[in-house]
């Protein structure tokens, strides 16, 4: 199965799977990464780090991010470029989510999550 992890400035990972379980109830191997205000790069870098580690039982991992460009999708490319088993989006909606959850849910591979 694949890994999916959500990051987002604020609590927008958390709020956003608070929303897919509402809808789908909750999800295995799907982790959140709220970059809350107040901590610092370093401390997003951690835990993010923190989160794919405990994905490391997952064939992939897809990183879902709010906003191209910001401090979480960075620090997720940043990592995807020394670890080939992520992948990552940014733009992350509701929709979008509850659509690749299904699609790994239903043992899609990870190019057809993307």
């Amino acid at each position: 199965m694949n890994g999916i992890i959500i990051c987002g400035h604020g609590m927008f990972a958390s709020g956003i799977n608070s929303a897919l379980e509402l809808i789908m109830g909750p999800q295995q191997d799907l982790i959140t990464v709220d970059f809350k205000k107040g901590e610092t790069n370093t401390e997003l870098k951690k835990n993010l780090r923190n989160a794919i580690s405990l994905l490391d039982k997952t064939d992939n991992i897809l990183i879902l991010c709010d906003l191209l460009s910001g401090s979480p999708f960075n620090n997720a490319i940043l990592e995807a470029m020394n670890d080939k088993r992520l992948r990552v989006i940014y733009g992350l909606n509701l929709g979008m989510l509850m659509e690749i959850t299904m699609k790994r849910n239903f043992g899609c591979s990870i190019e057809e999550l993307q």
